[in-house]
């Protein structure tokens, strides 16, 4: 189970503190609490004998706890080649002491609280139920800490001597944005102790909205099995999956302790190619049209493929001459309409201030935007190349030694154009200016954006003439759908996952609880920043007085006006 940042080294360190002496000193904490709030006469005589009997049990377990966890932290920061720093000792010290899953946690402390309650009421069944729960969760602890030590000190190396793997695959791993994907993990010959499961655990990029979560039991151990599950969502994206966390968790579900990392994978989703047709063309105050507008040549005498005439057809593309010599009327096609080929670079802004892209929250909501960006990009430059234009695509990538990227779109190029589209993503290092210098003679610029924030400072309208396509982003954020008062009351008192499962947990429902709350306060300030940015963006563009296109959506077709 990957482990989050902690936010600063101090909560870090209390962190570390908390799990290493949470099983030894909190009880005795508790104890001396309740006793000096409770009257506590009647067992304080016992007390010197219950410290030496506790004593006997919890030192040894912390003793055992910290060579384990020694000896792990001292053999993972051996794989690295670089020198630990003292936050990446910390992070890996807090990996091995979080033992307890939430249901540990949950029997701890209501052990805890029988213990409370014993000395305040005086009810000594209260007393062996305590005794009961933290006595069953010691030895399960101290089980587990010493299998992940000693059983399982050499994971890796035994599975690959008995031939066993933990891999993973996505099926189909290429897929087009929207199209359905299973995640299978296969399991062969994996060795799995008698008392405890092999977990595989895994948060799945957040725009996939996916959690892996796997589990071979001791009935299949040494043999093989393969487990699947759908992917929930498909945008587009090429997404790397590093390994998994592979942990023994015992039966009751109380700890879990990591083993190894392992199964990685890769997914790439392909953007979606739709059309893209022009309203009208644009109004521009320059003296040269626009980058997507179609020069035509004078008419001549040439021939072009014909058809005879049909009702509603253009009455100017009728062919007088050959219509007179074959006595019926004839028009010519319109895609052999002669055009001047021209040389367009098709540049996508895809620049996101820093400060602006921190966070998964900002990327589950502007990864759409992004997502819709990257469909016009490469949709508009399949239309131009279509229509004869020899389109350059360009993108920055955000890396100073390669400012930029830069794509042909040649004849059997569009597979090479889907794979940039599924590699395009945020960036703050580059702006899109930089991705659009160093034209070739009498190429023009067309720069496809969504720019919501102040645009970097821009040469006047000059040179090579610059098109400009605007795609509003206010509009591509979804809002958030509001859930009555009945709903949340059902989901209070409702299991929303199958009984047991560690994710119907308060300690889980209020971490999906905080997540949901994150996701929608910057989806509300994304919205009210792009509402007002994306006009003002808009109205800079425009008062440059070059050729520029508004885009609006009409069914699955984007429409430039």
């Amino acid at each position: 189970m990957s482990l989050p940042r902690a936010g600063s080294g101090a909560l870090l360190v209390a962190r570390v503190l908390f799990h290493t002496a949470l099983l030894a000193a909190l009880p005795f904490v508790v104890g001396g609490l309740a006793g000096f709030f409770a009257e506590v006469s009647q067992v304080s005589e016992t007390l010197p004998r219950l410290i030496e009997r506790a004593s006997v049990v919890l030192l040894p377990l912390q003793v055992v706890q910290g060579v384990c966890v020694f000896v792990k932290v001292r053999r993972e920061l051996s794989l690295t080649d670089a020198a630990p720093t003292a936050r990446a000792v910390l992070e890996s010290v807090l990996r091995h002491t979080r033992v307890m899953t939430d249901k540990g946690l949950g029997l701890f402390f209501g052990a805890l609280a029988a213990v409370v309650l014993s000395l305040t009421l005086k009810f000594a069944e209260l007393g062996i139920i305590a005794v009961l729960g933290l006595a069953t969760l010691y030895a399960v602890v101290t089980t587990g800490v010493l299998l992940s030590t000693v059983v399982a000190q050499r994971f890796e190396e035994r599975l690959a001597a008995r031939g066993g793997i933990i891999g993973r695959e996505f099926v189909p791993v290429v897929v087009e944005s929207g199209e359905s994907v299973e995640e299978l993990f296969h399991f062969e010959r994996v060795p799995v102790p008698w008392g405890f499961v092999v977990q595989v655990h895994q948060r799945l990029p957040a725009r996939l909205a996916t959690e892996s979560r796997h589990v071979v039991g001791a009935a299949v151990s040494m043999r093989r099995v393969t487990l699947s599950r759908p992917v929930h969502r498909t945008p587009r994206g090429d997404y790397r999956i590093p390994p998994a966390s592979v942990a023994f968790t015992d039966l009751f579900g109380l700890t879990r302790v990591a083993i190894a990392q392992a199964a990685e994978a890769r997914l790439r989703v392909l953007p979606r190619l739709h059309p893209v047709a022009m309203a009208a063309a644009p109004r521009s105050l320059a003296p040269q049209e626009g980058a997507l507008a179609v020069l035509r040549r004078a008419p001549t005498e040439d021939w072009f493929r014909v058809r005879e005439y049909l009702p509603g057809d253009d009455t100017r593309r009728i062919h007088w001459k050959l219509s007179v010599k074959l006595g019926h009327l004839q028009v010519r096609q319109p895609e052999t309409v002669p055009v001047v080929r021209r040389r367009v670079r098709l540049v996508l802004d895809n620049h996101l201030p820093r400060s602006y892209a921190q966070g998964e929250e900002v990327d589950l909501v502007l990864g759409d935007v992004l997502d819709r960006l990257v469909e016009l990009w490469i949709s508009l430059a399949r239309t131009l190349s279509e229509r004869g234009e020899s389109v350059q695509l360009a993108v920055a990538t955000g890396d100073p030694s390669k400012p930029a990227e830069t794509l042909e779109l040649t004849r059997g190029a569009q597979p090479r154009l889907l794979e940039l589209g599924s590699r395009v993503q945020w960036q703050s290092e580059t702006d899109f200016h930089q991705a659009s210098d160093r034209l070739e003679k009498g190429q023009a610029v067309v720069v496809v954006t969504a720019r919501f924030l102040p645009l970097p400072p821009l040469p006047p309208p000059a040179g090579a003439t610059v098109t400009w396509v605007f795609l509003p982003v206010a509009e591509e954020i979804p809002t958030a759908v509001p859930r009555r008062a009945v709903e949340k009351l059902l989901a209070f008192f409702t299991q929303p996952f199958a009984p047991g499962a560690e994710e119907n947990a308060l300690l889980a429902s209020a971490r999906r609880g905080n997540a949901r709350r994150r996701l929608e306060t910057v989806r509300a300030n994304t919205a009210h920043l792009t509402a007002e940015g994306s006009a003002a963006a808009e109205a800079t563009l425009r008062a440059r007085g070059e050729p520029f296109y508004r885009v609006s959506r009409s069914g699955v077709a984007y429409l430039l006006g």
